[in-house]
């Protein structure tokens, strides 16, 4: 409350605005595109926080984003096979990974870093319509998948869940990928999976940079409220948003960080 009163203070309402606005945008966007984290972690920067603080601040404001974006889709998540639930196991461990990595890089290199993990993400989003259209395609050709292919899955979930652990911008849109070598046909449940995993993900992630004192808990309430009700939203009438609109959105904002990091770091 005393960070708000100070926000107040200084003439800088509108921070609080942004903040709420961020993390209302950020949980629709990854609800329904993914890239949510392209959004918020700017924000954080301009706002003073030091490049690890803000990325562990990121994470700790999206995953209860994911977890009302999950609850949405959950008529969809309760006809998921048993075993495919055994994949947030190997979210939970590479979560915890990436989280581990993130702490151990200073914030000089984790800045050099961050604009290539976002061009990384922007690429994706960018590709995300012929992404799901192979998905598609594949879905018709053929429904079944081997016990070998559903492994390779779960290894490459392992490797992107420390990718998600660190940074995680374009998780998503790598699982949705991921997720169309397996049985599943319904994109609504390859959603609700992709956000049931970035739940575990972001939560065993929060856990350890709450532990270690990463996150800036100044800024996070109005963040966690935006991104719970943008999450819910988007889950709920996914199939009426814009999404072409959504993710063109994320694609030019995206841009435009990439420009204004490079400009600021290299």
């Amino acid at each position: 409350m005393g960070s708000w009163l100070r926000l107040l203070y200084d003439g800088l309402v509108y921070k609080l605005i942004e903040l709420f606005a961020a993390g209302l945008i950020a949980g629709l966007v990854n609800s329904v595109a993914g890239g949510g984290a392209i959004l918020m972690y700017p924000l954080l920067l301009s706002l003073g926080l030091p490049p690890i603080v803000a990325n562990a601040t990121t994470t700790i404001s999206i995953w209860p984003g994911a977890l009302s974006s999950a609850y949405g889709y959950r008529k969809y998540i309760r006809k998921l096979p048993k075993y495919y639930f055994s994949i947030l196991l190997p979210c939970l461990v590479g979560g915890l990974i990436g989280a581990v990595i993130l702490r151990k890089t200073s914030n000089y290199n984790f800045q050099l870093i961050v604009p290539w993990l976002i061009i990384l993400a922007v690429v994706l989003m960018i590709f995300q319509p012929l992404i799901h259209k192979k998905l598609s395609q594949r879905q018709v050709a053929s429904k079944r998948a081997s016990l070998i292919s559903l492994l390779v899955v779960f290894i490459v979930i392992f490797a992107m869940a420390i990718y998600g652990g660190y940074f995680g911008a374009g998780f998503g849109i790598i699982m949705l990928a991921l997720l169309g070598f397996t049985k599943l046909t319904d994109m609504r449940q390859m959603n609700g999976l992709k956000n049931l995993s970035a739940v575990c993900i972001n939560l065993i992630a929060s856990i350890y940079f709450v532990w270690f004192g990463l996150v800036n808990w100044h800024y996070t309430p109005l963040l966690l409220l935006g991104t719970i009700i943008g999450g819910f939203f988007g889950a709920t009438y996914s199939s009426k948003l814009p999404t072409r609109a959504i993710r063109l959105i994320v694609i030019v904002a995206g841009l435009g960080v990439i420009i204004v990091l490079f400009a600021k770091y290299y």
